[in-house]
């Protein structure tokens, strides 16, 4: 436990509840039970500068930022470049201090699932590398969720600042939560199992991605799955209990729960398995968990065979700088990559492949870094380009709008401190009560300009406000499941390689996508009419959205609710999209329907960055499928 816990507590807190001696207190039997997370890694030791200035030769001038900028198609470039990125001449003679058959990029969500499957064959020796920390064991309290976002497990990327959206974050920009842990997003995301509808899938495969239709895909999901649900998984059509990636529901459920499901069945929605046949409907969502506990990509993954393999390494806390290409014959080949762990840097080299899955924000930025990507940019960096590749573009997310309003009174699960202590004692002894759950309901709705007939846009889920476990307020979130905006991921100019990489997202430049969310509004305050509401005395209370310019426009019309839209609209954090797979035609494709990078041999991206478009429903399930689809591909290449 660190020196100062109260100073470190107080950072729990975040400023969302009171910093009281209670709450103090209350974290403090957390901490005593399960640990605390801890400072962020240290990749530089007492050698930062000259860390730095080994990753940069400066032209006659030394490491510096540049001074002097200017805007250019959405990005800051610099008018006089200061960087001569590290080239393969300057590498002719490189040791490599370590060798491996795979080395794969990020130990996230993908990361651990093709680590753990290439690791099968006791042949191939394998390295995973992780710029995070161990999975802290205070990750596996789903009732803790919301209190990781901009910890030190959190990559606490933002992104840049627009007036059309994300306007209650102020100067901050739309906030960014992107797992920096062995997991990754997995490990600090909600926790939801959704797979996507048939459509999505069909779609890719509709655009030239051959082997990526749903009836293809469909095993993949069903490989990783160990669903022990009862009521779910006696569909064995779509279900399967005997994969390592647990899935079920949370064991306790609140009053509000039950409240929340029979008012949509109120109004005609169909309860539903929304990994099934049909996903249109409601239902109390399927998780990433096991009776209470979280389970990550890590926890089922890699934990169960660490001990057992010894041709599987895993390096923690460890920044990926740079993927090494060599130049062979007119070939591009993927020969290794440089990190830096404590305090020195460290290049590794890959017989067989490297794969990328840093995740849709960091494996374009680690793909730019080694000179993959837009080739003019680059060339204002200095970088040496080896492939002139859209990487960056054709950002996704899903925009959600989540509004404080539902005022609870009779239901409230605000408890005092005693009955706080308790709940406690009860999750470590039993693995229930209210730490043992995170929010539930879920329901899908096809608006009247949806794209493809009897498949859902929104997305509706129901919060607790500030908290999963306490509350007297619930947040209803609205989301868009089929956004037609693309924004763009590029490198810092002023600092390529250390410095956070810019988003520029560009929510809402599609007119329809304010279209269906404004519908999708419109429909869940529906619920305030329904029978349940009423007798369940729950209230819209519309204050907490009022505290900005949109009080000054007339409630009930669609001005207030484009305002509102505007004040409170957030990303959902599925970020996808930067890497697309795609045929040799799409001018906008990263990798073939195998996920090898154009251009260069032995390089794959596996993660999220490489879905075309993004599916209906949370990416955490679809990111496992591709890496258990890649992990075939990868195997059938080297058998």
């Amino acid at each position: 436990m660190a020196d100062n816990i109260t100073e470190d507590l107080c950072k729990i807190c975040d400023g969302r509840i009171e910093c009281a001696p209670t709450a103090i207190l209350l974290i403090s039997l957390v901490h005593a039970l399960y640990g605390h997370i801890g400072e962020g890694p240290d990749y530089f030791g007492n050698n930062q500068q000259e860390l730095i200035k080994s990753q940069y030769k400066a032209k006659g001038i030394g490491y510096n930022r540049p001074q002097s900028q200017h805007k250019t198609k959405g990005y800051t470039r610099p008018q006089t470049s200061k960087y001569r990125y590290l080239e393969e001449e300057d590498r002719e003679n490189e040791d490599f201090d370590m060798e491996y058959d795979f080395i794969v990029v990020g130990g996230g969500t993908a990361g651990c699932v093709v680590a753990s499957r290439l690791s099968e064959n006791r042949k191939w020796n394998v390295l995973l590398i992780e710029a995070g920390p161990e999975e802290p064991k205070m990750a596996l309290i789903p009732g803790l969720t919301s209190e990781f976002k901009g910890s030190s497990l959190d990559w606490q990327y933002s992104m840049r600042p627009k007036k059309g959206f994300c306007q209650n974050q102020g100067s901050r920009g739309c906030e960014v939560v992107q797992g920096r842990v062995l997991g990754g997003t997995s490990t600090i995301n909600e926790m939801a199992y959704m797979r996507g509808n048939p459509a999505d899938y069909d779609e890719w495969a509709l655009n030239g991605n051959e082997g990526w239709s749903f009836s293809k895909v469909l095993p993949y999901f069903k490989y990783s799955e160990g669903n022990y649900d009862k009521d779910i998984s006696k569909n064995k059509f779509y279900h399967s209990t005997q994969g390592p990636l647990d899935v079920g529901r949370y064991p306790y459920v609140d009053e509000n729960v039950d409240i929340l499901l029979s008012a949509f069945n109120e109004l005609g929605y169909n309860y539903t398995d929304i990994n099934g046949r049909k996903q249109l409907g409601f239902m109390r969502v399927q998780t990433f968990s096991y009776y209470g506990e979280r389970v990550s990509a890590y926890t089922a993954f890699i934990d169960p065979i660490r001990k057992l393999r010894s041709n599987i390494d895993i390096i923690t806390q460890a920044f990926v700088t740079k993927i090494l290409i060599e130049e062979r014959r007119d070939v591009l080949r993927a020969a290794g990559v440089v990190f830096l762990k404590d305090g020195t840097t460290k290049t590794v080299k890959a017989s067989k492949e490297v794969i990328l899955s840093a995740g849709a924000i960091n494996s374009p930025k680690i793909l730019m870094q080694s000179g993959i990507g837009p080739s003019e940019y680059l060339e204002y960096l200095g970088i040496k380009v080896f492939s002139n590749l859209p990487v960056g573009g054709n950002f996704q997310d899903h925009l959600s709008v989540c509004l404080p309003v539902i005022k609870l009174t009779k239901t409230a699960t605000t408890a005092k401190f005693p009955q706080k202590i308790n709940d406690i004692t009860t999750f470590y002894s039993k693995g229930t009560g209210p730490l043992s759950a995170n929010f539930q309901v879920v329901a899908f709705y096809e608006s009247s300009i949806s794209d493809i007939l009897g498949t859902p846009d929104i997305e509706f889920r129901f919060k607790g406000h500030y908290s999963n476990m306490y509350y007297d307020r619930i947040d209803v979130c609205t989301s868009l499941l089929t956004p037609k905006s693309r924004g763009q991921i590029v490198l810092n100019a002023s600092d390529p390689i250390f410095g956070s990489p810019l988003i520029y997202p560009n929510f809402l430049k599609n007119p329809t996508d304010e279209k269906k969310i404004l519908e999708g509004l419109k429909e869940v305050v529906k619920l305030f009419d329904t029978e349940g509401f009423k007798d369940a005395k729950y209230e819209f209370d519309p204050r907490p959205i009022l505290n900005n310019e949109c009080r000054s426009h007339d409630r009930v019309s669609e001005s207030f609710w484009a305002c509102i839209i505007r004040q409170f609209s957030a990303p959902l954090h599925n970020y996808v999209g930067t890497c697309k797979m795609g045929p040799s035609t799409d001018p906008e494709a990263i990798v073939d329907s195998s996920l090898r990078v154009y251009g260069i041999v032995n390089l794959r991206v596996v993660d999220a960055s490489i879905m075309p478009t993004i599916p209906r429903g949370s990416t955490a399930a679809p990111v496992i499928m591709i890496a258990e689809k890649a992990s075939d591909l990868i195997k059938t290449t080297w058998y």
